[in-house]
């Protein structure tokens, strides 16, 4: 059966309609009995912010609560009629044909290796399926570090080696980072866009399985409404305790909250920058992104590219839909909760700069509430500490014989703090009834406990969440910026030093707020003691989580085990053998310098120079100042060049052929002093 877009928007109509109800007729009755319960009856101008702060909080509780419930019922029924992975499916039963379709990885300083495997892994997997014809692969390197672009350079000719992929694999670096990531994908649109119909965006730590690829092309091919699929990314591959635990929780909640979300999303939703296909043609056309007016923080470039751009697709006619029970993609989770908060710094300020896009002209009413929605991911934390401020201080002001109205405040908020918890139990319930699923997280027993100790965890962090959350907000406010650069990917130990330099701040409010609640008021300190225990805890939560040792303990106790541990996909395996077998190939050659065996060997040589133009004409300052750099390099050694002059000797193919040839006519003693590369001169 065919569904047309006319006959969706009126199904999601309804559902949002219904979705509605759900949430605000329990939302005004929980402001409601809140207010009955505060010492001045809802009259006090605190109370009335307070009231007003908690009424925004429930409705946000209760979407999620509504989104999590309705993705269970999905799960416990088995089907949803309209879903992108079977809409509009032929009833003949033959495969959809297929269509160009280029795999575009977006880079910036990641390790070479790392990427390179994940890329080859996919590569293979899609092989496999027969269908690799159909696909063309670019890495879109930003890379500015020497070092890393050189690696880079040199494991995508391994690997075009290793699977005849020279006509199929194809690598760019740019040389001005133009828009960051999104500049990145407009420049591949721009050079190549036209040879393909689709794209699928791959992450630096992204691995996807053939046979999804050939799927979400075949989805597309059958919904020419459709402008952009996502897919559901699940973590793997951590060994650090708090990665693995959050790895653990996407892996069990994730599927039923984005089965609620496509329910009442269908195809006007939002995607997530990765693991995803977009139909070119209108990306092109209508989602350039624009420059926002005013000053940073605020104005300037857009960092969150991907809900604009999927607001921009909607604008234009086109769905766009979560493809939530498409397995076969995986990504990589931040490996401690300081990377984690890093990462959320970045997000905060993107994420508030659609504030000003919520308002362009001609958005569908949908995208505009998807990013108000964007913008309470990290203003909801600074709207629960606001209103913890003032129940602290309400607190202090309360009129003798008020303790029994603020008791009963407290259970409600108690109640808040069930339903918040009622998603992960509804998970634990649907996985638990089904022997072979529990099984592939660790058994019933290590599931359970699993979800005991991950709510535990969750609990704790959430406090420290909620200050560093208000903490980016502030700063945003204040026009402090932050960068984009390469994530920390591998496992780092977090010394004790560095806890403590990180989260002395919030120990430091965690004491003296608990000080300030217990004179407020015992029952109050009481209540909120599950906050404060996380901000003083903060340091050795933070240290503790960052260790693999912890980790991997827990993993030999069936804790935190996902179903790609019991079952190694073969992606996943895949991935691996390009990893040892890539490390094994580096232990053989010896540390060297990749800016050393750019110059110095002839296949990386040749392999560098390929990727430079020739330049027409060059200002005889800069054709002096090169030169002066080439015989620093030869006379010095190249350790005493700076990365800037190392990158312009990089990019200058004169430079470079030059100075290939004249290390190789250098004595003997300085070829070995200032050039070793293993194999030739060491």
């Amino acid at each position: 059966m065919r569904t047309t877009p006319k006959e969706l928007t009126a199904i999601a109509s309804d559902r949002r309609l219904l979705l509605v109800l759900l949430v605000l007729i329990p939302t005004f009755i929980g402001v409601w009995m809140f207010a009955n319960t505060l010492p001045f009856g809802g009259a006090h101008p605190l109370e009335i912010a307070l009231l007003i702060l908690f009424g925004l909080l429930f409705t946000w509780l209760w979407i999620g609560l509504w989104t999590a419930l309705i993705g269970f019922m999905l799960q416990m029924r088995g089907n949803d009629w309209l879903k992108i992975s079977t809409l509009n499916t032929p009833s003949h039963g033959r495969p959809t044909p297929l269509a160009s379709t280029a795999v575009v990885m977006p880079i910036c300083n990641e390790d070479a290796d790392e990427v390179f495997a994940r890329l080859r892994a996919t590569y293979l997997s899609l092989q496999e399926t027969g269908e690799l014809e159909h696909f063309r692969f670019y890495i879109l390197s930003d890379s500015n570090q020497p070092e890393k672009w050189v690696d880079e350079e040199l494991a995508w000719a391994r690997l075009c080696r290793e699977v005849d992929g020279f006509e199929k694999i194809f690598y760019r670096r740019r040389r001005y980072r133009v828009k960051k990531k999104s500049g990145n994908i407009i420049d591949f649109m721009r050079r190549w866009g036209k040879k393909h119909e689709y794209m699928i965006v791959l992450d630096a730590d992204s691995v996807m399985g053939g046979a999804s690829m050939v799927h979400m092309v075949q989805a597309m091919e059958r919904n020419l409404h459709v402008g952009i699929i996502q897919t559901l990314p699940v973590s793997q591959g951590m060994d650090t305790l708090y990665a693995r635990v959050q790895q653990f929780a996407g892996r069990l909640y994730s599927p039923m909250f984005a089965a609620g979300l496509a329910w009442w999303w269908l195809g006007d939703g939002q995607y997530w920058g990765h693991n995803v296909i977009i139909r070119i043609a209108p990306f092109m056309n209508h989602c350039n992104l624009p420059r926002m007016p005013g000053i940073k923080p605020f104005g300037g470039e857009i960092l969150s590219h991907d809900f604009v751009e999927a607001a921009l697709m909607n604008r234009a006619g086109y769905q766009v839909w979560v493809s939530y029970d498409l397995p076969g993609s995986w990504e990589e989770y931040p490996p401690s909760l300081t990377d984690d908060l890093k990462r959320d710094r970045r997000w905060c300020q993107g994420n508030l700069q659609h504030g000003g896009v919520m308002i362009a002209e001609g958005l569908p009413l949908m995208q505009r509430f998807l990013l108000v929605n964007g913008i309470m991911s990290y203003t909801g934390s600074l709207l629960w500490f606001m209103l913890l401020i003032l129940t602290t201080i309400l607190a202090w002001i309360a009129p003798p014989g008020a303790e029994v109205a603020l008791e009963q405040a407290i259970q409600l908020l108690w109640i808040t703090l069930g339903l918040l918890f009622l998603p992960k139990i509804l998970s634990l319930l649907n996985a638990l009834r089904d022997k072979e699923r529990s099984a592939s997280f660790g058994g019933r027993v290590g599931l359970s406990l699993s979800v005991l100790a991950e709510t535990l965890l969750s609990a704790l962090s959430a406090p420290v969440r909620m200050v560093f959350h208000s903490r980016f907000i502030i700063l945003t406010l204040m026009n402090k910026t932050v960068a984009w650069g390469a994530q920390q990917r591998g496992e780092f130990v977090m010394s004790w030093l560095e806890a403590a330099r990180n989260y002395a701040g919030t120990t430091l409010i965690g004491l003296v707020w608990g000080v300030i609640a217990w004179y407020a008021s015992p029952v109050f300190f009481a209540w909120l003691s599950p906050v404060l225990l996380g901000l003083v805890l903060s340091i050795p939560l933070a240290r503790l989580t960052s260790l693999g040792t912890l980790g991997r303990a827990a993993r030999h106790r069936k804790l935190f085990v996902t179903p790609e541990e019991i079952q190694l996909p073969a992606e996943l395996e895949e991935y691996r053998k390009g990893l040892k077998l890539y490390a094994d190939e580096r232990a053989a050659l010896g540390e060297v310098d990749p800016f050393v065996l750019a110059v110095v060997e002839p296949m990386a040589n040749a392999i560098h120079t390929a990727f430079l133009r020739p330049r027409r004409s060059q200002p005889e300052s800069v054709r002096l100042r090169r030169a002066w750099m080439q015989d620093k390099a030869l006379h010095e050694g190249p350790a005493e060049l700076t990365s800037a002059e190392r990158a312009e000797l990089l990019n200058d193919l004169d430079a470079m052929h030059n100075l290939h040839q004249k290390v190789w006519s250098l004595p003997e003693v300085s070829f070995k002093k200032y050039w070793p590369v293993p194999g030739i001169n060491a």
